[in-house]
């Protein structure tokens, strides 16, 4: 299980500002770097199109996603993570991230009105520690 993601600073302040950028929609991307035992060490943060485009949900363009998963394969590198925005709301998991977060084994990073959260899914939900370098 994943219990902490290090992320650099740069790859924060990309993210914060999709946050901005995107309002009041909800941005999204993916974090690629290695796994390090139960730390996921994110090397960047990819903005990906947000294919549904509203104000309470997210979906990740297929084809930027697919290209960004091959890439960081080739690379030697996955995909740890993924990150999305809450423009208008707190850095927590909605219902419906809740029920996605299910089947997914990576973790979830979440930039809100009140700042920028991790989160995985572990027989309910899990706040991971979020360091920064």
């Amino acid at each position: 299980m994943i219990d902490e993601i290090k992320i650099f600073n740069r790859d924060l302040n990309t993210i914060r500002s999709e946050l901005e950028a995107n309002k009041p929609y909800e941005a999204c991307g993916v974090l690629i770097g290695i796994m390090d035992g139960g730390t996921a060490l994110v090397e960047k943060a990819l903005p990906i199109t947000n294919s549904k485009r509203t104000v309470k949900s997210f979906e990740l363009d297929p084809n930027e996603h697919y290209r960004a998963w091959n890439e960081a394969e080739k690379n030697g590198r996955e995909i740890v993570g993924v990150y999305h925005t809450h423009p208008v709301s707190s850095a927590v998991p909605s219902l419906w991230d809740r029920e996605t977060m299910q089947n997914d084994a990576f973790v979830w990073l979440i930039a809100g009105t009140d700042g920028i959260r991790a989160y995985v899914w572990d027989n309910g939900l899990k706040p991971v520690k979020l360091t920064e370098y």
